[in-house]
């Protein structure tokens, strides 16, 4: 149950994170660089962890976060793990997308 709830709340940051890409074009200009996905994973990652540290959890399970040694590793820890994964995954450029508007496909063989 734990490992298909954890599955879930993944598919629904990431579906959070589809929506923000698709309405603000200025988030897709910055994820046109391998440097940009690095900047918005560094500020996804922690959002995540924030609202579900400080906001979910605390609502769900009744208890407040304690702000321990692991609790700054997970923080800092959705930068690569979660974030990375969800921000270049959805940012990708995909065979017919509107990136690819525009070019002439090469053709091959003779």
């Amino acid at each position: 149950m734990g490992l298909l709830l954890h599955c879930a709340v993944a598919l629904g940051w990431s579906a959070v994170f589809l929506a923000l890409y698709l309405a603000w074009p200025r988030l897709r200009r910055a994820l046109a660089s391998p440097r940009g996905v690095l900047a918005v994973a560094a500020l996804y990652g922690p959002a995540i962890w924030l609202v579900m540290s400080l906001a979910v959890i605390p609502l769900l399970g009744g208890r407040p976060p304690a702000f321990v040694f692991r609790w700054w590793v997970q923080l800092v820890g959705h930068i690569p793990f979660v974030a990375v994964p969800i921000v270049a995954m959805i940012s990708r450029p995909t065979v017919g997308s509107a990136r690819d508007a525009g070019r002439t496909p090469v053709a091959s063989g003779a």
